[in-house]
């Protein structure tokens, strides 16, 4: 299966090596006596012995895709299709005037007619497609909107209606459980609905005489804005109307002790019904404590489950002392209230968390959404409360989008794309002057299935409305959505476990064609049954990888060369170089990559190869691409004597390692001696230095051996001598 390039580091080897001005002394501008000959054409220069590299894997050819971007276009809606758009958002009957509307203007009468409160997705919606449109009226998002889209958002304006309602409820909720605690009794459902700044205006109507701060509150609150309106309805009501209780208890006080003392008890008994809240009996405010507790143990009320702390603490108070019954009434009702209502809004909030986590395992459970299913364990699991419902209002809409990648040996890294018409599984192509570049057309929204909501249809990122869907000849297209339920039923695809075994990878089965799957067949996509009876494409070889799909990110780049070996070639790539640690470059026309065991080079000449550590090294330092021709022309060899490495070069040049003396580099007329020897099978053995200047004689050149050197000078050629 494809592996995820990683980026990481890894301890560099110490190499012993000359220094680059002497290993490169002769690279750059090489006497002529001693400058490297073309490269032989002598069986000897060929690799030392056979079988100690490995041939690269034949690569497939990349498709040639023919796009056909008119399968893509839409046929205008219908007028049925209108009618049922109509039906949907709900304003009113499909008059002459919206059946026979423009797609273009139909859907700016959606804008202009829909209820911006019911409907405000679907109204903005409709805004951003008319705007498009203007921009080019042969777009075909007006048409996808009214075919699909229209539904799609007026749903989830729906959804979020719901939300709106059952959060107005308990603004109202609220609002009544203020009022109660104001002693504003005569209020009626039209005030308990109205805006904030006129029900404020009702509270200054409504409010008592003998609540005057309350009253002027209300009063200068009228005059405020948005803020100041929430801040007295959820703050200042309470505060206040606490406060004119308390001026009339001290009046109350200076003038009679006792009755402001039986007043004050009075008033705490209201304030514990308001609390819960119970509309006050005026007969138990007069009661004893404890008798008083009983009344409120009766009421339906405290029998609801909302209010089980309120509860609990009044049973708890009345086995106790009569100081118990009088603090029970005085804070305990409050405590246990706000112990309720946290309670309450934590098992909201969590509520809100499970539908996330809901909406993770039917993404999970898809294989097609893994972005969804990443994105809502993060909300799920680290999100606030208002992320959580941000993320069910919106976030979910805007990781749908995925591309999919194949598993099959030899076309790992492909993506399935199309521009319209047939559907392809490709790499894209390498580009010259740029590392990589958007591969285009292999993006893919995940929506209900056009023909079963429980499968899915995969809609093109970039052509609105167009669908993978079976064609009659059994060929995967990209074409629009004509609205018939036989292209629907087409382009739905049922998810199932990848037929490769990965647990993660997805197949498709087409809905139209049970038993018949998404599949890759030389880069061409159908609808095969892997039963080597009807067509070619249906061959049993390769199926289970053929038809088994990765779904990666969206908008995925071309894979280049280096990396199409590398996720096709295990024992090269991933088992050989191991993980990615620096991205691809191009310098003089060659492409290099590093990985952690060494590094990947691409060129015209020798296509893709590699250098394993501690090669490459030595390759680098001794100038590597920056010279001319230094071009590597095979992967690195590993030698018959189970030790030694190599790396052979165009010039020629060669790279010979052995563990107990390092990498050293010898080329040119040296390197051709010592080829004709039969390299380090010969009498002299390994390199053990680079090729220098013969010490006291200038224009001389040698390399020396474990066992031996080559000298070089342009009068005597190259010539070898032994320890």
């Amino acid at each position: 299966m494809r592996r995820s390039l990683i980026f990481g580091r890894r301890p560099a080897r110490s190499v012993a090596v000359l220094t680059a001005a002497t290993v490169l002394c002769g690279l750059f501008t090489p006497a002529t006596g001693y400058a490297a000959p073309p490269a032989p054409s002598s069986p000897t220069v060929e690799a030392p012995a056979p079988d100690v590299t490995r041939a690269p894997a034949p690569q497939a050819p990349v498709p040639q895709e023919s796009p056909n971007a008119a399968a893509a276009e839409l046929p205008a809606s219908t007028e049925v299709e209108k009618v049922r758009a109509v039906f949907e958002i709900e304003v009113g009957e499909a008059t002459k005037e919206w059946r026979e509307a423009t797609d273009m203007n139909f859907v700016f009468k959606v804008y202009d007619k829909i209820n911006p409160t019911n409907f405000p997705v679907t109204k903005a919606e409709a805004y951003r497609v008319y705007k498009v449109m203007l921009d080019n009226n042969t777009a075909p998002d007006a048409t996808a909107f009214i075919r699909t889209g229209v539904f799609d958002f007026a749903a989830r304006d729906r959804v979020e209606r719901q939300r709106r309602q059952e959060a107005w409820d308990r603004t109202v909720q609220l609002r009544r459980e203020i009022l109660i605690d104001a002693d504003i009794t005569d209020f009626d459902d039209v005030m308990l609905n109205d805006n904030d700044q006129m029900f404020i205006y009702k509270v200054y109507q409504k409010a008592k005489p003998e609540h005057p701060k309350l009253k002027q509150g209300a009063f200068d609150a009228f005059g405020g804005d948005a803020a100041v309106w929430k801040d007295f309805i959820e703050n200042k009501i309470r505060a206040l109307q606490q406060q004119d209780q308390l001026d009339y208890l001290d009046r109350l006080n200076r003038e009679n002790q006792e009755a402001a003392r039986r007043e004050a008890a009075r008033m705490a008994k209201k304030d514990a019904c308001d609390k819960v809240p119970v509309l006050a009996v005026a007969a138990w405010l007069d009661l004893a404590d404890d008798d008083f507790i009983r009344e409120l143990l009766k009421t339906p009320e405290l029998a609801d489950p909302a209010h089980r702390e309120i509860k609990s603490a009044a049973t708890l108070a009345l086995a106790g002392v009569a100081a118990d019954w009088d603090r029970y009434i005085r804070t305990g009702v409050a405590e246990a209230r706000a112990k309720d209502d946290a309670r309450i809004l934590r098992e909201r909030e969590e509520a809100d968390r499970q539908k996330i986590r809901d909406i993770k395992a039917k993404a999970d459970a898809s294989r097609l959404r893994p972005r969804l299913a990443a994105a809502a364990a993060d909300v799920a699991a680290n999100g606030t409360w208002d992320q959580v419902k941000d993320f069910l209002a919106k976030g979910q809409y805007t990781v749908l989008e995925q591309a999919f990648a194949g598993v099959t040996a030899g076309r790992r890294g492909w993506h399935v794309r199309s521009a319209g018409g047939d559907a392809w599984a490709t790499p894209g192509t390498q580009p010259t002057d740029v590392v990589t570049a958007p591969l285009g057309e292999a993006t893919w929204k995940i929506v209900p299935g056009l023909a079963d909501p429980a499968c899915f249809s995969l809609e093109s990122a970039t052509r609105v409305g167009s669908y993978l869907r079976v064609a009659a000849n059994l060929r995967v297209q990209l074409a629009g959505n004509d609205g018939t339920d036989v292209y629907k039923l087409n382009a739905t695809w049922c998810a199932k476990a990848g037929k490769d075994g990965s647990p993660t990878n997805v197949t498709l089965e087409a809905k139209a064609h049970p038993g018949r799957y998404l599949r890759q067949y030389w880069g061409q996509l159908w609808a095969a049954n892997g039963q080597s009876k009807e067509n070619n494409f249906d061959t049993d070889g390769n199926f289970a990888a053929d038809v088994s799909w990765i779904p990666v990110g969206p908008n995925p780049w071309i894979t280049t060369k280096i990396d199409e070996r590398w996720f096709n070639e295990d024992w090269w790539g991933w088992n050989g170089l191991g993980p990615q640690i620096q991205p691809e470059n191009i310098l003089n026309g060659i492409r290099y990559k590093r990985f952690q065991k060494g590094g990947a080079f691409w060129s015209a000449q020798h296509g893709v190869v590699r250098i394993m550590d501690p090669l490459l090294a030595k390759y680098l330092e001794s100038g590597g691409r920056s010279i001319p021709g230094f071009i590597p022309s095979g992967d690195t060899g590993y030698l018959p004597d189970g030790k030694g490495m190599r790396n052979l070069f165009a010039g020629p040049r060669g790279i010979w390692y052995h563990p107990d003396i390092g990498p050293k580099l010898i080329y040119g007329a040296i390197f051709d001696r010592w080829a004709a020897l039969q390299y380090e099978r010969s009498r002299l053995g390994y390199p053990t230095s680079d090729e220098m200047d013969f010490p006291g004689v200038p224009g001389k050149r040698v390399s020396y051996f474990q066992y031996g050197r080559i000298e070089h000078t342009a009068a005597e050629g190259a010539k070898e001598y032994y320890n």
